[in-house]
């Protein structure tokens, strides 16, 4: 069997696609389109020695490596944050259809806050939610951002906006009492203190035994951590993947839950996928200033690249943390900002530099796609400037990879805590019953060009998963369903081009208000789209 191959269509002539699909009285030629060979897109952001953008270079002031060997770049397109806005474009849906695709107007680049509650501090909580505030309020006019929180699980806090007193508003509800899988060093070495002074000590064995059960759980507890921060770079990466451009993501958090000795190869694996995606992460430490040691002659970035035996606990996570915001920002093409207390400026100085950057794309010539990592390397003929941009891809048939858990990946991005994904576009007619005792019909519709196929003797193979649940207000599951299709003949995959692939199913549910959540994967690529829908069935009670 061959490996998959995935052609696609701009998002934007699909939704007009299925836009025909379901308006008879609109009509439109199917273009045709051709598999390439696949582009890699680098975003480079170059900056002067005093941090500032530098604009007005050329193409040819580039040079790309990829895996040592030079590439030509086949486009290039520089990107301000000082340029005009261009009109947005909106999508006059017909009544009860709804699609994930979105657009955006802006020029520069996307800001995404994330303001981590899982992996933060008491201490520095509440002083990072007021410096994230104050770094709000001094946006330039016109600015789109969104905000997410991460506490026992990711929710979407504020879609993209321009309106900040509403973002502001909604910062000011962000909890700042840290969750329950949160345990610091200072915690931990505080445990073990009170247990060396309680009266188990005088127990033979009990103590030591004590001891070693406070550290399991103290490990587990960071591994928890570090799998639930992994799953929502996941989650985000699929929430953000079908928005065009750059996106920064500025990550605020205190205490970066990663063990480089097993968490690694998870590590560059996600990284990977949120810069393929074109998201940039900002890592930026909520815990402020901090001098290892007992040493306060000791300041600045340099403290964290020295290591010492005699360091606490403390000292050596605060390493690790360190360690992890570096290597995330230099996989994805953000920078890491620690080691200070002007949390706004670091908010803003992010946003500035990650907004003025270069798109350089090219064709990777001679690559084998047999899933290793290839490292990018950007260099430039301009003197005294510094450039970031990803470290590298994984060469695989679909940058955004995440067969090796799909059943995982389907789960959680049916939660209805979980933002919306727009990785797959797709696109839903859903009619609510005349009567409760009805069902509510629902279809939902995607274009086979976005599919990626694997094709024997003739047949093209497919495998696609549909997928709707309904929720509550409160959370509870009220009905779902769940579809599978695969294996068309040739003469099935022309006509479905021609007219977009349909699912239809009925799902009845008591009178009540519901958000239904449908959704698609792509098992072959891994891609997932997942769309919201309100949905009210009968009438529903005042408060309700």
């Amino acid at each position: 069997m061959s490996s998959p191959r995935t052609t696609r269509i701009p998002s934007l002539l699909f939704v007009l696609l299925l836009f025909t699909s379901v308006n008879p009285h609109v009509s439109a030629q199917t273009p045709t389109f051709k598999s390439t060979t696949r582009v890699v897109l680098v975003d480079t952001v170059v900056t002067d020695g005093h941090g500032q953008p530098v604009h007005d270079l050329k193409a040819g002031d580039f040079t790309v490596l990829d895996n040592g060997a030079p590439q030509s770049i086949v486009a290039f397109e520089e990107h301000r944050a000082d340029a005009p806005s261009l009109a947005p474009r909106t999508l006059n849906l017909p009544e009860n259809i709804y699609t994930n695709y979105v657009s955006r107007s802006e020029p520069g680049a996307l800001t995404v806050l994330l303001f981590d509650s899982l992996n933060t501090s008491p201490q520095d909580l509440t002083y990072a939610r007021t410096k994230m505030i104050s770094f709000i309020k001094k946006l330039p006019p016109g600015t789109r951002i969104a905000m997410y929180a991460l506490g026992s699980q990711l929710r979407l806090v504020h879609s993209f906006t321009e309106n900040f007193e509403e973002l502001i508003a909604a910062a000011q509800e962000l909890s700042v009492h840290p969750k329950g899988a949160y345990s610091s060093a200072n915690e931990f070495t505080a445990s073990i203190n009170e247990l060396e002074h309680s009266g188990l000590n005088k127990i033979p064995g009990a103590g030591q035994k004590m001891s070693r059960f406070l550290g399991e759980e103290y490990e587990g507890k960071i591994e928890w951590r570090a799998q639930d921060t992994l799953d929502v770079f996941t989650q985000l990466a699929h929430a953000l993947a079908v928005v065009p451009g750059r996106k920064n993501l500025i990550w605020i958090s205190s205490a970066f839950p990663m063990d480089f000795s097993g968490e690694e190869p998870r590590l560059q694996r996600v990284a990977a996928l949120l810069a393929a995606n074109r998201i940039a992460v900002y890592p930026i430490d909520a815990g402020g200033i901090f001098v290892p040691g007992a040493d306060a002659q000791v300041s600045g970035s340099e403290a964290y690249a020295q290591r010492s035996g005699g360091f606490s606990l403390r000292n050596q996570e605060n390493i690790d943390s360190i360690q992890t915001m570096r290597r995330i920002a230099e996989i994805t093409g953000g920078r890491a900002r620690y080691n200070t207390n002007d949390l706004a400026g670091a908010m803003a100085d992010s946003m500035r530099t990650g907004s003025n950057y270069y798109t350089l794309a090219y064709r990777p010539s001679g690559v084998k796609w047999n899933g290793e990592f290839r490292k990018i390397a950007i260099k430039t003929t301009q003197p005294h400037v510094k450039l970031l941009y990803r470290a590298g891809y994984y060469a695989i048939s679909d940058p955004s990879d995440s067969k090796e858990d799909a059943t995982r990946v389907v789960a959680l991005a049916m939660q209805p805590t979980v933002p919306v994904s727009t990785q797959f576009i797709m696109e839903a007619k859903v009619v609510p019953p005349d009567t409760p005792d009805e069902a509510t019909k629902i279809d939902v519709f995607i274009d086979v060009r976005e599919l990626a196929l694997t094709e024997q003797n003739g047949q093209k193979t497919p495998l696609v998963d549909f997928v709707a649940v309904a929720w509550d207000g409160d959370g509870r599951q009220h009905g779902s369903f769940s579809e599978e299709f695969h294996t068309v003949s040739e003469a099935q995959y022309q006509s479905l081009l021609k007219t977009g692939l349909r699912v239809h199913q009925d799902m009845r549910l008591k009178p009540g208000s519901y958000r239904l959540r449908l959704g698609v994967m792509d098992r072959v690529s891994g891609r997932i789209g997942t769309l919201d829908v309100p949905l009210t069935v009968g009438r529903v009670a005042a408060g309700k």
